[in-house]
């Protein structure tokens, strides 16, 4: 693994801004990995905290660490790490995130299975939490997700199914040829990303119907109706930039749908949608 002449399989990005007190979590989960031929390429989005310091205390020599000049966000941090990536195939962990240890062995099987694929993707079991005006925590999600067998076209144009950052896997030298990420969105970019490949490789999309990953979401209630208005002027950006594409037609995401998204019930909404 020492080797200068080692070349990975699959390169990881990690974008990362002061998460050092969780991103130790997301490493370890890259390094317990039961496939080994990676390189884990850690972008430092400009933090302010000891993120450089504690993942020099990882001594692995498949950990490359950079630091933005400035705070650019993570589709930017993303695409930096892009253009460095020794990989053929790309896949992402965020700070806050683990992996399962056969994560990357099921990626590889399933490409080396089905070679004309461009992006693979899995289960996740999903952990939300709500954080309240006094810091309170209250977790109202903890299941498996997913959708039916098959991916679907229509269902991803509509938003029935998406294809979270940390579940998937794709080709680096097509998505690069698409331009990368969407660094002027501001969020969905994961959901934007499939939605530009499955343009160009409508049969690229391969789903595992299997559980590889946690992936942990916090919403701060009091920043509640800063958040919806993020949402939705991506999902306005969104629907100008594919506006026309016919899959397109009869999306029901936006404009958006009034009382789903408005802070006044966001609560109620979320603990009837999720609790049980």
């Amino acid at each position: 693994m020492s080797s200068k002449n080692y070349i990975p399989k699959f390169t990881i990005i990690t974008p990362t801004y002061n998460r050092a007190y969780i991103l130790w979590r997301a490493i370890q989960s890259v390094l317990a990995q039961t496939y080994p031929f990676f390189e884990h390429i850690i972008v430092d989005d400009a933090s302010s905290d000891d993120t450089e310091k504690l993942v020099k205390q990882f001594s692995d020599p498949r950990i490359k660490y950079f630091k933005l000049d400035k705070n650019s966000g993570p589709s930017a941090a993303r695409n930096f790490a892009l253009e460095k990536a020794k990989g053929d195939l790309v896949a992402y962990l965020d700070s806050d995130n683990a992996w399962y240890p056969e994560y990357l062995e099921a990626m590889d099987k399933a490409f080396a299975q089905n070679r004309e694929k461009v992006i693979v993707y899995c289960k996740k079991n999903y952990r939300l939490t709500l954080v309240n005006e006094d810091g309170q925590e209250e977790r109202i999600r903890d299941e498996l997700t997913g959708h039916k067998k098959y991916f679907d076209l229509k269902r991803l144009w509509h938003r029935r199914i998406i294809i979270d950052t940390n579940s998937m896997c794709h080709k680096k030298k097509e998505i690069i040829k698409l331009g990368g990420w969407d660094e002027s969105i501001g969020f969905w970019e994961d959901w934007e990303l499939t939605l530009r490949i499955s343009k160009e490789y409508p049969k690229g999309f391969l789903y595992l119907n299997r559980t590889l990953l946690d992936y942990e979401q916090k919403i701060d209630l009091s920043k509640a109706e800063e958040t919806f208005k993020i949402w939705e002027r991506a999902e306005a950006k969104i629907f100008k930039k594919h506006d026309g594409y016919p899959l397109i037609k009869g999306q029901s995401w936006f404009p958006p749908q009034k009382g789903n998204k408005s802070t006044l019930g966001v609560i109620d909404y979320l603990r009837d949608k999720y609790k049980k």
